[in-house]
């Protein structure tokens, strides 16, 4: 029988772990909604991008969301449905649609928000005083390190 499996660093290993723990806490893997009031994710994120501006479009959403202009549209139908978001003709270019929120969405972001802000202080109450600016700090590297791995992966 071959050994399928290989050495590998223990600061590799380590860091895949925690991330894989950090994801099943978040319950990314089931779709659970932690803070995202009734909706996924994906449509979490649409709604929350949407709200820091009046309008923006798909195209920008898929570039803010690093995932695929279509993917982005499923999700914008599925949230329009909702009744969370409208699509209005772009004023200075008819070939494009702006996503705006609805007052419905206006008012699930402000659940997401305050969802959001309840979840992510219980977390930071756990974590020692002395620790947090340091954990915090290690996030930011550690997500900026994510972003320009995915990034050059995808002009590769």
């Amino acid at each position: 029988m071959v050994d399928r499996m290989t050495k590998e660093p223990k600061n590799i290993s380590t860091m895949r772990n925690t991330i894989k723990t950090f994801m099943r806490s978040l319950g990314v893997l089931e779709g659970k909604k932690t803070f995202c009031y009734d909706c996924t994710y994906a449509q979490c994120h649409v709604i929350w991008e949407t709200a820091q501006e009046s309008k923006i479009s798909v195209n920008e959403l898929a570039n803010r969301l690093n995932i695929t202009k279509s993917a982005v549209s499923r999700t914008v139908d599925d949230l329009v449905n909702k009744g969370y978001l409208d699509r209005k003709p772009n004023p200075d270019d008819r070939r494009y649609v702006d996503i705006e929120l609805t007052e419905k969405g206006q008012k699930v972001f402000l659940e997401i928000e305050l969802n959001s802000r309840r979840y992510f202080e219980a977390v930071l109450e756990i974590i020692p005083e002395n620790k947090r600016e340091t954990t915090l700090e290690g996030i930011q590297i550690f997500s900026s390190a994510l972003y320009q791995v995915l990034k050059k992966d995808t002009v590769e």
